[in-house]
């Protein structure tokens, strides 16, 4: 997997908008965020690296190992191996990105310094057992401007970097107005009793970040807004930000949703549309699948959710959220079998039930989904395929982000700093576009 995803890395860079030759291929105003790797090469950067590339194709984020502080391998201390996995986590609607960074180690029998210790490094991997490895490995979170390369390293929550069961975390901004750059934002996550370690009688439990503070808090006894005191939620997919709340997706039933922000929180729930609300599948196998063919998100600022039958023709339905939240209304309709056999398309035959990469947050009428290792843009009105490209990794899930033209130019707002950014686009000799950020902060 480890070299999969660095071969994706790779792959994404020979198509990326910074190495355009000649004339500069204007921004696409949304990217597909899937990778996220660590540069470990030592070569100087200010920031993160943004492998810009238009949809289908995807996009990459790249951090310098520096940010990250990832031990030496083996540990000097323990001799233990491993390696460092990274993520977007979630995305606000204003194209922030919450990237987090696991550091996980594995006890391996000793290397020696022979020629083939690559071989017996490779023979030792195959051989670990779930015993042999870290399981809550530690971690790190930032804030990320992708286009800026701006990174804001969050707090360790609670004091520790071993937090994994803090894994639906997600990011709210708020402008002044209403509009523009983000004068401050929330990273939070809800639990309900019985989940994630939380103890507190009653209701629903709230972690978060505020900016304003650079803080965490704990908000407790949250009431709870479920239709059924029986069921859990079970929290699959990204945190969606939309309507200044925070969405947390149960692909089977529905979503809670709360503003962060707010001095007191309250939570609400929507349902999803009738037909597609299921039975509690708590603990079963169905419940983790679920999310790859069940998609809420955010597209012409309406709430959208997107379903694939599992029963050839492989209907596409796409539901538009109305009336302040109280009810869905069908949008579209359309067998997707029916376009990918058309013989324009020159597809191979289509294996298995396709999945939902992404819904297009600029044009209701698009979805992504996941064929293989292809990733396809079918226009639900028009019946076509808009276009397509290939997936290194099509299990690694697919995050729209969309970059208004203020974002290049925006700061990460934080408490008790203040920063002046300065940014300018250079072309190189090679005719490589490329972004300098330089950021002076002061106290």
């Amino acid at each position: 997997m480890l070299r999969r995803l660095s071969g994706a890395v790779a792959g994404g860079l020979r198509r990326s908008l910074s190495t355009a030759a000649s004339r500069p291929r204007p921004r696409p105003p949304w990217a597909l965020v899937q990778l996220t790797s660590v540069d470990e090469s030592g070569a100087p950067a200010p920031g993160a690296s943004f492998h810009l590339d238009e949809p289908p194709f995807v996009t990459n984020l790249t951090v310098p190992a520096h940010f990250v502080h990832p031990r030496p391998l083996p540990d000097p201390k323990t001799g233990k191996y491993g390696f460092v996995s990274g993520q977007v986590g979630a995305m606000s609607s204003d194209g922030f990105l919450l990237v987090r960074f696991w550091e996980a180690r594995y006890d391996i029998p000793a290397i020696g310094d022979s020629s083939s210790s690559s071989s017996s490094l490779a023979s030792a991997l195959l051989g670990l057992s779930w015993a042999d490895m870290d399981i809550n490995p530690e971690g790190s979170r930032f804030i990320c401007n992708p286009l800026s390369g701006e990174l804001y390293r969050l707090p360790d929550l609670d004091g520790t970097k071993r937090t994994t069961m803090y894994h639906h975390l997600g990011l709210l901004t708020q402008a002044k107005g209403g509009q523009g750059p983000p004068a401050r934002y929330a990273v939070a996550e809800m639990f309900s009793l019985g989940d994630g370690g939380e103890e507190e009688e009653g209701g629903f439990v709230m972690r978060r970040f505020l900016s304003e503070t650079g803080k965490w808090d704990k908000l407790v006894g949250l009431p709870s807004p479920l239709p059924s005191a029986r069921r859990r939620m079970a929290i699959g997919n990204a945190v969606v930000a939309f309507g200044d709340r925070l969405w947390w997706i149960d692909e089977s039933w529905g979503a809670i949703s709360v503003d962060p922000l707010s001095d007191r929180p309250e939570l609400c729930f929507t349902e999803l549309p009738r037909g597609s609300v299921l039975p509690d599948l708590e603990g079963m196998v169905l419940m983790r699948k679920l999310g790859r063919y069940r998609r809420v998100g955010v597209s012409e600022g309406k709430m959208r959710y997107v379903e694939v039958s599992k029963e050839k023709p492989f209907v596409i339905s796409s539901f538009s959220l109305e009336d302040g939240g109280s009810s869905w209304t069908l949008d579209h309709e359309v067998a997707f079998l029916h376009i990918w056999m058309d013989g324009s398309n020159q597809f191979a035959p289509l294996k298995e039930m396709p999945a939902i990469g992404a819904i297009d947050p600029l044009n209701s009428n698009v979805v992504y989904l996941v064929c293989g290792d292809q990733l396809v843009g079918v226009d639900m009105v028009k019946e076509k395929v808009t276009g397509s490209s290939r997936l290194d990794v099509p299990e690694f899930p697919l995050l729209p982000c969309v970059l208004p033209n203020w974002l290049e130019t925006s700061q990460i707002p934080y408490a008790g700093w203040s920063k002046k950014t300065t940014a300018k686009r250079e072309v190189s000799p090679d005719k490589k576009d490329t972004l300098h950020v330089e950021v002076e902060l002061m106290k």
